[in-house]
């Protein structure tokens, strides 16, 4: 396994977006050296209380600011207000559901003469920065310092297409903005825990790009053990069978054959406890649905009548993978009491997708189901099962609403993809890096739903990085069994001319390139590829 050591970049701004009494605030742009210093040149003057500055460094950032301070008098206090946009940094706390929440974004802060202080721990790209001292302060240097993890190897994937490999890229770096503290979060900015449904898309993600790093076993162990017994994990039923989920993914794709026989008797209490819940006309009774997300697939479809559905299909879904390694009684009874679900008709294409997931054979309409309107009711978390499934129905329009949906966020600005997304939020919208003007809607202050509304919402979140875990399964065709031991590598290149991929496996890297429909395969002696 990789270690967990953390990396820490030091990042100049690359604009202002506004300044009010301040002099020199150019001199921000001008890489130096960052350290205190008696003489200060190249320096930023707030000329007095009110003065502030608001910058922009050009990417989503974990972390915080650096401030390199000269005070007359001593000492000094600046307030701070970070934000993913432009819109949420000089947004006032309370408004449009601004919040402190996991990470606080908006405070004073105290610095000294002749100090180099970092402040901050949260997601940002944005930072409003307002003296509210009386006298003036010489700052020579502001910089935000990134913290990602230091991984020994990254996986890459470039294609024929620039948009494309601009996606996979924010994907990545989606992802590694979330790994930190050894674990993976969820989000950097709100929603800095660890949730077993949102990490599927992590898992698989970050197993394909980075290898098996200690991250894994340490947010499933994590789970397992802050689940009281009898309980379900995260408090949501759905979220249990989540878990056997990712640790079928991870063994798989790891080859950690000790971890899966770890934790085996775990699943099986999982798969006991749902055939206790599940009588035998498949009626599933998880206890008040008012205490408890009892049937959630994803947040459009819960409280709808899909959300039975969807949850029926999921767990027959989990069942199935969990059978294909392991005897269980219980996961088989489940499997049986939950197969007249996948006959019934779904209304949200998450439901639809996991229905094909799970081996609903009416391919063609579930294909014109989940094809119509193109991304139209997508969300983030769900995007790669419905791609996914897609491809498992043998679309050929998943890149061309994958670019539609992914792409969508990049064109107003987006660095790395988000908690949500709806293309209908494009219509008359500003950019990240602007105010909205002329009636235009907020991009990241107007929109957003149930726990996320406005600037609550979080522009950096782990399970929007599935993209990258859909293109290796069903665009490049990769299969793996047993921890890399087999593979089999079947391309869908649909409107692509070329794929070239480095992909991390427990034996080192594996290359793949396509090209003028001839596939060249370049993988570790340990590994048999099945033709």
């Amino acid at each position: 396994m990789v270690n967990t050591r953390m990396n820490e970049e030091n990042i100049f701004p690359v604009a202002i977006k506004e300044e009010s009494g301040v002099d020199g605030a150019s001199n921000l742009f001008k890489e130096k050296k960052i350290t205190a210093s008696f003489s200060l040149e190249d320096f930023v003057e707030f000329k007095g209380k009110g003065a502030y500055l608001v910058l922009d460094f050009g990417k989503e950032i974990v972390g915080g600011i650096r401030l390199v301070t000269r005070c007359a008098e001593g000492t000094a206090r600046f307030h701070l207000t970070f934000g993913e946009s432009y819109s949420e940094a000089v947004t006032p706390l309370g408004e449009k559901n601004t919040t402190n929440d996991h990470s606080p974004r908006d405070f004073d802060v105290l610095v000294s003469n002749l100090s180099d202080l970092t402040f901050g721990q949260t997601g940002f790209r944005f930072v409003k920065i307002e003296l509210i001292s009386e006298k003036p302060v010489k700052l020579s240097a502001v910089v935000a310092v990134n913290k990602t993890q230091y991984f020994d190897f990254e996986g890459s994937i470039f294609t024929s297409d620039e948009e494309i490999n601009k996606i996979l890229k924010t994907a990545a770096y989606t992802l590694k903005l979330c790994f930190q503290n050894g674990y993976i979060w969820d989000g950097i900015k709100r929603d800095r825990l660890v949730w077993s449904g949102d990490l599927h898309q992590e898992i698989v993600t970050s197993l394909y790009l980075y290898g098996n790093t200690p991250n894994i076993p340490n947010v499933l162990e994590l789970l397992r053990n802050e689940t009281p017994h009898g309980s379900w994990i995260n408090g949501i039923p759905t979220y249990s069978a989540w878990w056997v989920i990712n640790l079928i993914d991870y063994c798989r794709l790891s080859g950690n054959r000790d971890f899966f026989g770890k934790h085996k008797d775990f699943a099986d209490e999982i798969f006991e406890a749902f055939d206790k819940h599940i009588d035998g006309a498949g009626q599933m009774d998880f206890g008040n649905p008012e205490e408890i997300m009892c049937f959630f697939l994803d947040w459009p479809t819960y409280r709808t009548p899909d959300a039975m559905l969807g949850t029926a299909a999921l767990l027959f879904y989990a069942a199935g993978k969990y059978l294909e390694i392991a005897d269980c009684e219980a996961a088989k009874s489940v499997r049986q009491k939950l197969e007249k679900y996948l006959c019934e008709t779904a209304q949200t294409k998450q439901t639809v997708a996991f229905q094909v997931m799970a081996g609903k054979s009416d391919a063609k309409n579930s294909r014109l189901q989940m094809e119509q309107q193109g991304a139209a009711g997508f969300s983030t978390f769900m995007s790669y099962y419905i791609l996914s499934a897609l491809a498992l129905c043998q679309s050929e329009k998943t890149l061309e609403i994958m670019k539609e949906y992914f792409g969508g966020m990049l064109s107003v600005g987006a660095t790395t993809f988000w908690e949500d997304f709806d293309v209908a939020w494009l219509q008359n919208c500003n950019t990240l890096d602007t105010l909205p003007q002329n009636g235009q809607n907020d991009i990241h202050g107007d929109f957003g739903k149930y726990c996320y509304q406005n600037f609550r919402h979080s522009l950096c979140h782990g399970w929007s990085s599935g993209v990258v875990a859909f293109f290796v399964e069903q665009v490049i065709g990769l299969h793996v069994w047993d921890g890399y031991r087999k593979i089999s590598i079947n391309p869908r290149l649909e409107t692509l001319d070329f794929i070239h991929a480095k992909l991390p496996t427990p034996f080192g890297v594996l290359s793949i390139d396509i090209e003028n429909g001839a596939l060249k395969i370049d993988a570790p002696a340990e590994i048999t590829v099945i033709k």
